[in-house]
């Protein structure tokens, strides 16, 4: 399942750093002048693509024009256009479609983790590595994209009224 494993303010950083160098570098060369490791590029890369902001091939790496597009935004306009990205993605879509299936009109965390558990998808909950807690990264992601809300207290997600 894919979902952004990165922080949307370390994101939006990279592809502003990456406009800033001509809208596309070689790999290593921007990580070693940004000091960036491994460990904390791989995220950043893979989430980008995921969300269709930055395309990487053969050791480089790209903006797209959605990229170009989302960092000439404003910030409000920035919030729509990865609401619209956020809703095409696989898992946003299925949590969707379940939020809505219910008369409540939310799902609880315990439900979202048993949901993924029946389906036999991969989804990680309640761990200490920031870059594998996949449920952390969801949130993140919906709240950023104006589709979720989450409720810590009670642990419940509910949609957006925007959805």
């Amino acid at each position: 399942m894919e979902i952004p494993k990165v922080n949307y303010s370390v994101l939006l950083g990279f592809i502003e750093l990456l406009d800033d160098a001509g809208s596309k570098a070689e790999i290593a060369s921007f990580a070693s002048k940004e000091d960036l490791n491994l460990d904390s590029l791989l995220p950043i890369l893979e989430s980008g693509e995921i969300l269709g902001l930055i395309k990487v091939r053969e050791g480089e790496v790209f903006m797209t024009q959605k990229a170009h597009f989302f960092i000439a935004a404003s910030p409000k306009v920035r919030k729509k256009m990865l609401r619209e990205i956020i809703v095409n993605i696989d898992i946003f879509k299925r949590i969707i479609e379940l939020i809505k299936q219910k008369e409540d009109g939310y799902i609880t965390k315990d439900e979202l983790s048993e949901y993924f558990a029946n389906h036999q998808i991969p989804f990680t909950v309640d761990t200490t590595d920031e870059y594998s807690n996949d449920f952390d990264s969801l949130i993140e992601w919906g709240r950023q994209g104006l589709v979720l809300n989450y409720d810590a207290n009670d642990e419940r997600l509910s949609l957006r009224q925007t959805v």
